[in-house]
């Protein structure tokens, strides 16, 4: 059976153990199938990770600092 190891509400591991199995260090197991490292646990339920949204730059917008001046030659 596939386990969750939960501390302090974030899933930290995944273990597999017989369905019998105690936990015997800080945090909890949780049997699941469906959890990933990185996912929360809150009310019993498993949430994955929410992406944050980016802006849609371009590589130069991301790469090139702002300047009022024109370019220097050398």
């Amino acid at each position: 059976m596939q386990y969750a190891v939960v501390e302090n509400g974030v899933v930290t591991n995944i273990i597999v153990a017989p369905e019998d199995y105690v936990y015997p260090f800080e945090g909890e197991a949780i049997a699941s199938n469906e959890a990933q490292i990185g996912w929360t646990y809150k009310d019993g339920q498993f949430y994955p990770p929410v992406e944050e949204e980016k802006d849609d730059l371009s590589f130069t917008e991301t790469t090139q600092p702002e300047s009022s001046e024109d370019p220097i030659e050398v």
